[in-house]
């Protein structure tokens, strides 16, 4: 079968994929419907879902190992262009909190962990992917469209939830507000050096 004079292995397996990214797509603009920010406050302030998921290791990484840090738990796919657009702003942002007690998780929705292996490979991600599913989904609201990014305060509460693509300098300002003080080095005044 072909779509568009590409050949396709199925249409419901193109067509899955496109709908999402549409739907990604709608939901990225900068306009939220009442509706949408109904949704998003109905998560605000609830304690976040325990989980244990598989890790790029095929091995399990669970909830709890983050406790007692900010999380920024993003939810993506890697056939998801807005979700990918977002990637290097999280990048830039896990690098410059990584040390006031913030961590950026991936929690990808794709089908298989190929792709994501793949995809944190060759974009050289500097933080944890793991592979998400429909029961974290609905334990995180039954959001319908990705990217969807969590931000969870260092008691494990759902401080902020942005649906679509999420602006750098909004996360950083909620990030602000929740991250641990910058620990610049002190220097110290004139009168402290030379004592009279």
């Amino acid at each position: 079968m072909s779509l568009f004079g590409l050949p396709t292995r199925s249409p419901i397996r193109f067509a899955y994929p496109l709908a999402c990214l549409l739907i990604g797509m709608i939901l990225g603009t900068p306009q939220r419907s009442a509706l949408q920010a109904a949704e998003n406050n109905t998560q605000i302030g609830k304690r976040a879902p325990e989980w244990e998921l598989v890790n790029l290791e095929a091995g399990k990484t669970h909830s709890n190992q983050f406790k007692g840090k900010v999380q920024v738990l993003n939810f993506w796919a890697t056939w998801c262009p807005p979700c990918r657009a977002e990637i290097p702003h999280f990048k830039e942002l896990a690098d410059a909190y990584k040390e006031r007690n913030v961590v950026f998780l991936g929690i990808s929705l794709d089908q298989s962990l190929g792709p994501v292996k793949r995809f944190h490979r060759t974009e050289k991600m500097n933080y944890p992917l793991l592979m998400g599913h429909g029961d974290l989904v609905q334990a995180f609201g039954g959001f319908s469209a990705i990217p969807q990014t969590f931000v969870l305060d260092s008691e494990g509460r759902i401080h902020k939830q942005f649906s679509g693509l999420v602006q750098k300098k909004d996360l950083q300002e909620v990030l602000e507000k929740l991250a641990q003080p910058d620990k610049k080095p002190s220097i110290p005044s004139h009168k402290d050096a030379f004592p009279l």
